[in-house]
């Protein structure tokens, strides 16, 4: 296993997960005298304990690739000969000229890309592959918007910031490879505003008027202290998952079913912590995230504090954009793959033909075209799992969590409204000249200054970020969108947004610096973007409900259709809402399709590129071995499972 350490604690968590189930599935799987012979070698290959079960996540049935033995159901491709140092014949351990294989990769976003660019480093010889993407543009949640070709002229609708942690490190890797300009991104500044309840921000107790001694409804210790609760809730999980990986993670499943909400209102599993009444968890979620995310789960909470929250001592994190928007990383991307990316051409249908005994037996279906595409013999799907709950997978035989993980998972909403003034007014009136985010519990909820445009000419027309909603407050958004139906001319949304920025940069002054008139003067272009009502998503990132991480995972990131069919991008990984988690998909899912097919010289030259999928255990006493046999299984084996 790899250091317990803070540094990679969701990859560990990840694989603690896939641990449990594995250990559950197997323990399943040997009681069922009618699968006993799929499983056989490799319970015979356990020489550790001289049993046969039952397996704990601790004692798995051992990789009988690296001690001679052979996996798979008989007659199942699989790993061939292991080689030098696997306890194999000593023979080379790929043939010289292996048969033609070609792949193909559903989605052109950062995942799909991602792949492409993996699998041309390695030069495995007759390999090809087909990037098919639904959109006229390629990137998918990776996007830039641009109201001209000048510089600074755009905004990010999708991924825009990056915090310099260890766990982003893939993300930050790939900015090397492809040689983005990075520039310094301003989180928060003390000259950004704020507004609650109808009052600016001002340095008192209760500078918005919400506590019981002001006449409201909010306990006046919650009011002045709002974040010592929720690092009390979050800091004992973190602390342990630190100190003791495995005990700190068997404490937080025993809260995964658990919402924040309902972990603050109850006091935690055991009602020993204190226990805040409705409006207390109300003011710390309006204080510290969007609208209604405390419904979601408590564990994605405290996972989700060690990116903005991160602990780095004294030392504080540095966070970056990339100049010239996040567009620019798919377009370094598509130049650094030797494929071409098909775009207008969306998947029906991806199927397995069970009849045929070839490894190149899967096919994939676009809408259009008359006769499906086949020969594949491994399809990626790096797509949403809107998109592709929508495809035709039935001979697929997927195991029945992985369907309702396809159907169920939570995505969050998310709404970006840019405006385009004829100059930087928050910078030239209002002194905000460091960039960094306004907050308020008005509709527009977040205004985000970019940190790009700072040196900008101030006289020139200048973008701000007018508006950054998720969550229930994205969803009232986008109804004022022209993603809305019947489709409105957005004249309501921008005379909102431009009614909530002149209140929040009033500056409490009589008269105030920024007036409504006054924007509407300055206002030049806009443009909205709502991810959820966005076809080729339909969501804008995966945002786990109770219980849903714990019970979904570990099925996501396992192989179907004798492991040939793989669900890839942020939903299948732990650091899912992140560039990084589309990343870590795509790596573990190229590790597993070589592992799929015995190409051990390819591996090893993927680690050495690449280097070590933390998601994925493999060696000896790993689970990558177990997850490629149990994607072996039928629809009527796994179910009974």
């Amino acid at each position: 296993m790899a250091s317990e350490t803070a540094e990679n604690i969701k990859a560990l968590w990840a694989q603690r997960l896939v641990r449990e189930k594995l250990a559950a599935e197997i323990n399943a799987i040997q009681a069922q005298p009618y699968l006993a012979e799929a499983t056989s070698t490799l319970v015979s290959s356990h020489t550790r304990s001289g049993v046969a079960g039952p397996w704990t996540p601790d004692n798995l049935p051992s990789d009988p690739a690296f001690g001679g033995g052979f996996l798979g159901e008989p007659g199942t491709p699989y790993l061939g000969a292991p080689g030098k140092g696997r306890g194999g014949s000593g023979e080379p351990d790929e043939p010289s000229e292996p048969p033609q294989r070609k792949v193909c990769i559903v989605g052109a976003g950062v995942a799909g890309l991602y792949i492409a660019m993996i699998l041309d480093s390695l030069k495995i010889p007759n390999l090809t592959y087909d990037i098919l993407e639904a959109n006229s543009r390629v990137g998918g949640r990776v996007y830039t918007h641009r109201f001209s070709e000048d510089a600074h002229d755009y905004y990010d609708i999708g991924a825009m910031r990056y915090p310099n942690i260890p766990t982003m490190k893939r993300t930050f890797d790939l900015f090397e490879r492809t040689k983005v300009p990075l520039i310094p991104y301003c989180l928060s500044d003390k000259s950004n505003p704020s507004m609650f309840n109808d009052h600016l921000f001002s340095d008192v107790t209760d500078p918005y008027h919400v506590s019981v001694s002001s006449g409201g409804k909010v306990p006046d210790a919650v009011v002045k202290d709002y974040k010592g609760p929720l690092n009390a809730a979050f800091g004992p999980y973190k602390k342990a998952l630190a100190e003791d990986f495995r005990e700190g993670h068997k404490k937080l499943m025993e809260v995964d079913d658990f919402s924040t909400r309902e972990f603050l209102k109850r006091g935690g599993p055991e009602g020993k912590l204190t226990k805040y009444d409705f409006f207390s968890i109300q003011w710390m979620e309006t204080q510290n995230t969007s609208t209604n995310l405390f419904d979601q789960a408590f564990s994605e909470s405290v996972m989700d504090s060690f990116d903005f929250d991160y602990p780095q001592g004294d030392v504080e994190v540095q966070w970056s954009c990339i100049n010239g928007g996040t567009g620019l990383l798919i377009d370094a991307m598509q130049k650094n793959i030797k494929g071409t990316v098909e775009t207008s051409k969306r998947v029906e249908a991806i199927s397995i033909n069970r009849h045929s005994a070839d490894i190149d037996n899967m096919s994939v279906k676009c809408a259009g075209e008359t006769d499906p595409r086949s020969g594949y013999s491994t399809v990626f799907n790096t797509t949403s799992l809107t998109c592709l709950d929508r495809m035709d997978l039935r001979s697929l035989e997927l195991h029945p969590v992985q369907k309702d993980a396809i159907r169920s998972l939570h995505y969050d909403s998310s709404v970006k409204v840019a405006i385009k003034f004829s100059y930087p007014w928050w910078i030239v009136d209002c002194g905000i000249t460091k960039g960094g985010v306004a907050s308020t519990d008005r509709p527009l909820r977040t205004c985000v200054y970019p940190s790009y445009n700072l040196d900008d000419d101030p006289t020139k027309p200048s973008v701000l970020l007018a508006s950054y909603t998720w969550s229930q407050d994205a969803t009232r958004m986008a109804s004022l969108t022209n993603h809305a139906s019947p489709k409105p001319n957005e004249d309501e949304l921008v005379d909102l947004i431009l009614h909530d920025l002149a209140r929040l940069h009033s500056g409490g002054t009589e008269p105030p610096k920024i007036t409504y008139d006054k924007l509407k003067k300055l206002y030049v272009t806009h443009h909205a973007f709502s991810w959820s009502a966005d076809p080729y998503t339909g969501g804008a990132f995966a945002l786990f409900a109770p219980g849903q991480y714990s019970k979904f995972y570990p099925y996501l990131t396992r192989p179907a259709a004798d492991s040939k069919f793989h669900i890839v991008g942020e939903a299948s990984s732990a650091h899912h809402a992140w560039i990084v988690g589309a990343l870590d998909s795509a790596h573990a899912a190229v590790y597993r399709f070589l592992r799929n097919f015995g190409l051990w010289d390819t591996i090893e030259k993927l680690v050495d590129i690449w280097g070590v999928p933390e998601e994925v255990e493999d060696g000896e006493d790993g689970t990558t071995h177990l997850q490629l046999m149990l994607g072996r299984l039928r629809e009527g084996q796994h179910q009974k499972v």
